[in-house]
């Protein structure tokens, strides 16, 4: 599903101004000159955030070796492989619309669905934080392991979906 984007391009300061007041020290993602640094930042930001999801399974991986429930540590370690790559990803990925900086003429409208998926990456991390932080607290308990596994697999593919969505706009402007 691509993020929707209005024709007019009416809308888009309001989402900007939305991005700009979640991501600290991003004052000039505005700015056509600096867009390509406000890119980076962005992806920096996003990045962090998932590498601390990442960090929240650490704990209950080391209490469930100690206690030797070595049965679980597959599915946390596949979990917090799929949220590092997914960081990594943001993080290295080309800085998108390298082409639109180039040309001094920036299509506002595509802009502003980029701006929208980023938008859309930073209010998806509190829902994946939430499933990360579920599995972490039942991976030692008898009841609910699978079902947080579940929600939270599904939660990372969701998020993952997002960032391919993205990646796609970027290489199609």
């Amino acid at each position: 599903m691509v993020a929707p984007t209005r024709d007019d391009g009416s809308g888009w300061a309001e989402r900007m101004d939305r991005l700009v007041r979640r991501i600290p020290g991003l004052g000039g993602y505005q700015d056509r000159e600096g867009l390509r640094d406000a890119d980076k930042l962005v992806r920096a930001y996003l990045a962090e955030l998932l590498a601390g999801l990442g960090r929240e399974i650490e704990p209950a991986q080391r209490l469930l070796a100690e206690a030797g429930r070595l049965d679980r540590l597959p599915s946390l370690d596949r979990i917090g492989r799929q949220v590092a790559t997914l960081a990594d990803r943001i993080r290295f990925a080309n800085y998108g619309f390298a082409g639109v900086f180039a040309a001094h003429t920036i299509r506002e409208r595509e802009l502003a669905g980029l701006h929208d998926f980023d938008l859309r990456l930073l209010e998806e991390i509190p829902r994946l934080q939430s499933q990360v932080r579920v599995l972490a607290d039942t991976a030692g308990e008898d009841q609910g392991f699978s079902e947080a596994l579940q929600a939270t697999e599904a939660a990372v593919r969701e998020f993952e979906r997002t960032v391919d969505e993205r990646d796609r706009l970027a290489r199609g402007l």
